[in-house]
């Protein structure tokens, strides 16, 4: 009579469980009603290690959530800086030159300038510039480009200056080393600015950036 009262118990038993515990795989499930699979998964059609629930929620692949890495940003075009021009001097290249009173060299003499005059021309002839005091010869001339004023050191025994920014120009002097040149202009690895020589005279011209910086 126990077996047969044992076996109607586990009958009822059966019959009232609910149908998706019946044929559920192995394995507990979490406070979210589900779990990770560990054994027999392609039995239940699921893979080793994937996360699922029971009661009817979606699945997990894996136990670590993946996030979308955002596309890089095109690196954005720089600007165009506008290209500073900077202004033109023109000046006399050797010692004294004479203006003219006509663009000739044959022509009447009217005044005579310096070493490092500058000029401003008002014409527009190939061979001589304009004045209002008459004409200079080009050739006696030379052109740089202005620059902030700033001081730079001589940096060899001795910072030699010349007339144009070329050693092959007339030589104006040397300057000793450390000692500070103003600088006003340059031409290229020239700069043109003035400093006093060994015997303290004012020195004027161009010296070499890689003799004074």
């Amino acid at each position: 009579m126990k077996k047969i009262t044992s076996f109607l118990a586990l009958m009822l038993l059966l019959f009232f469980l609910p149908m998706q515990m019946i044929e559920a795989h192995p394995g507990r499930t979490d406070a979210n009603g589900g779990h990770t699979c560990r054994t027999n998964c392609e039995k239940w059609g699921l893979q080793y290690g994937q996360y699922h629930y029971h009661n009817g929620g979606g699945s997990s692949s894996g136990s670590k959530s993946t996030t979308s890495t955002p596309a890089p940003k095109k690196p954005s075009t720089p600007k165009a800086q506008p290209q500073v021009v900077l202004p033109k001097k023109t000046i006399v290249a050797v010692d004294n030159t004479n203006v003219y009173s006509n663009p000739s060299a044959d022509s009447t003499v009217t005044a005579t300038l310096w070493y490092g005059f500058e000029l401003k021309d008002t014409g527009n002839l190939p061979d001589f510039v304009t004045l209002d005091q008459g004409y200079v010869s080009r050739n006696l001339l030379f052109t740089y480009s202005s620059i902030t004023p700033k001081a730079v050191k001589i940096h060899a025994e001795k910072g030699y200056f010349f007339s144009t920014a070329s050693s092959e120009s007339i030589g104006r002097g040397y300057a000793l080393k450390d000692t500070l040149v103003q600088v006003v202009g340059e031409s290229g690895d020239w700069y043109y600015g003035s400093t006093k020589d060994a015997n303290g005279n004012v020195l004027v011209g161009f010296v070499s950036k890689s003799v004074a910086y």
